[in-house]
């Protein structure tokens, strides 16, 4: 499997955050496109990561969020959105007749942990846990199609989550998007619904722990987040906006982390049912890296 990174580079000297969730919208950086398109996608590659260079702090300014130093800083995340059929398709519709995926708008709509094994798969890619009691997944086969591309099940589209200086904290920036809809009209459409609500959200980053970080996500549906491949974050099945937290220092050993080294923390969420879509991640690192896992 090969994938291109692209460095997201912040002096080391301060740290700045990162906070993804609700107030902006997707159509500052264009609108999705479809993977295979001739977008541009950071580099110009599918696969291709994210940069983010906040270059130094301005002289003479107290510490917080740096500003661009010019080398084409254009602080957006790189995140593929797939979407999917919750309700069964007519011939007319975006991809013909079909039915409806079974985990999206299932017929039992719980919150529930131990949907996914508590480390990824050899794809970076998490996978079902077999866990006895499931409500909400109907597989492990259905589970692996979420973030896995499958003709006739889902689309997939590369998103641009655009990260703007946070005005609550100085020293971080964020995305806090309460309704997360980044592709109302694409893919499958919105099947008849105010919105696309059908659809599943996959990231890659690395990290070097330095000590003292955190991370916090609040979404809903679905949230797993994986630090060093183990599961850290647990937010599974159908409910509304759940928070969870990543103390890096205090789950050190946990997750087999020693400070001064590089790992990863891949990020997936769902949305799987109608009304509302909430997202949001806010943490602090020097350095962060993101990228595309084909």
């Amino acid at each position: 499997m090969t994938r291109t990174r692209s460095t997201i580079r912040w002096n080391p000297t301060w740290l700045c955050g990162i906070a993804i969730g609700a107030a902006s919208t997707l159509s500052a950086c264009g609108g999705p496109v479809p993977i295979g398109s001739s977008a541009n996608l950071g580099n110009g590659n599918n696969g291709g990561g994210g940069t983010i260079n906040l270059g130094t702090k301005p002289s003479g300014t107290s510490t917080g969020v740096g500003v661009g130093d010019g080398t084409g800083c254009d602080n957006n995340i790189k995140a593929v959105i797939r979407d999917f059929r919750g309700w069964a398709s007519s011939a007319s519709d975006p991809g013909g007749a079909a039915d409806k995926h079974p985990d999206f708008e299932p017929a039992q709509k719980v919150a529930e942990q131990g949907i996914a094994a508590a480390t990824l798969g050899s794809d970076q890619k998490p996978t079902f846990a077999n866990t006895a009691g499931i409500q909400s997944v109907t597989s492990a086969d259905t589970f692996s199609q979420w973030y896995r591309d499958t003709d006739g099940v889902n689309m997939p589209f590369p998103v641009d989550l655009p990260l703007t200086a946070d005005p609550t904290d100085s020293s971080s920036l964020s995305y806090d998007n309460q309704v997360f809809f980044p592709i109302d009209g694409k893919g499958f459409g919105n099947q008849g619904q105010t919105h696309n609500y059908s659809f599943t959200t996959e990231i890659h980053t690395s990290f070097t722990y330095k000590g003292g970080e955190k991370f916090t996500f609040v979404g809903d549906d679905d949230v797993f987040v994986y630090v060093n491949n183990h599961l850290a974050i647990d937010l599974g099945g159908i409910h509304s906006a759940l928070t969870g937290t990543v103390d890096f220092d205090a789950q050190a050993s946990q997750f087999g982390i020693e400070k001064g080294k590089t790992y990863n923390m891949d990020i997936f969420h769902a949305e799987r049912h109608v009304i509302a879509s909430h997202f949001r991640m806010q943490t602090k690192f020097e350095c962060l890296v993101s990228y595309v896992v084909p």
